[in-house]
């Protein structure tokens, strides 16, 4: 499968065509399918992965993560260095949702379910779109003796371009942002070094919790089991670190504010 957060990017075009409610919304849905894999339920991704799958499963987690966004969003958002804090901020992805908007979030949500489930057809050796154009199925290269197939390469290719296009999309936003209000953008150097050894320290953690997986020789293609295992492990331990992170920094701002 592409990378799971590379989904996002791939309904970003979308961006001038529908509110910010409803962006998120489809941005949440893009990724959510996979949510299973999180979990070790591989049974349940797969099922996420079909048009029933998207109405059971990937919108009422979607919702779920819908609400805590909500929720937690400015604390998140006040944990970051600044500019990216006052900068997410700005997004307002936490005001009060219009009329019919409810509606509205419940059907980008589900649309961005398909649109992943979609994507993931034609990456996947066993995806409908494979059934349909045979010559996704075909052998393109070979490196080392192991075959790389057609949706293989998409697969790849697609993790690649959708993280870049969300990338370039922020930057891109911030710098707009910063220029706006003549502000720096590498500042905060403590937020910086404390977000480099909570990303460091669950990555050491998950590598750790993978270790098995690990290959015996240096192989290219043997490394996909390891790192497939490492980023379901990783990506989970990783937001949950950083949203207990943000709400105690949040709670422990506010308890000095008391006091002072």
């Amino acid at each position: 499968m592409p990378f799971t957060l590379s989904h996002a990017g791939f309904v970003l075009p979308l961006k001038r065509k529908v509110s910010p409610i409803i962006l998120c919304g489809l941005m949440i849905g893009s990724i959510v399918p996979d949510f299973a894999y999180f979990v070790r339920e591989f049974a349940v991704a797969s099922f996420a992965h079909t048009i029933a799958g998207a109405l059971c499963i990937s919108l009422p987690v979607g919702l779920m993560v819908h609400f805590v966004l909500r929720l937690c969003f400015q604390k998140i958002a006040e944990a970051l260095p600044q500019p990216h804090s006052s900068f997410l901020i700005s997004w307002n992805i936490d005001r009060p949702l219009p009329r019919n908007g409810l509606l509205g979030v419940v059907t980008a949500i589900f649309l961005g379910a398909l649109f992943h489930n979609f994507v993931d057809s034609f990456t996947h050796e066993s995806g409908a779109a494979i059934s349909i154009f045979p010559a996704l199925g075909r052998e393109a290269i070979s490196i080392g003796g192991e075959p790389l197939h057609v949706f293989r390469i998409l697969q790849y290719a697609g993790s690649i371009l959708g993280m870049v296009m969300l990338v370039i999309a922020y930057f891109c936003g911030l710098a707009r942002y910063c220029k706006v209000g003549e502000i720096q953008v590498w500042q905060d150097k403590k937020s910086w070094l404390a977000l480099f050894v909570l990303t460091l320290l669950t990555m050491l953690l998950a590598a750790v919790l993978n270790a098995k997986f690990l290959p015996g020789s240096i192989d290219v293609f043997a490394f996909r089991v390891f790192g497939f295992k490492f980023l379901i492990t990783w990506l989970p331990i990783v937001g949950v670190a950083f949203l207990c992170f943000a709400l105690f920094r949040s709670r422990f701002s506010r308890s000095a504010a008391t006091r002072l």
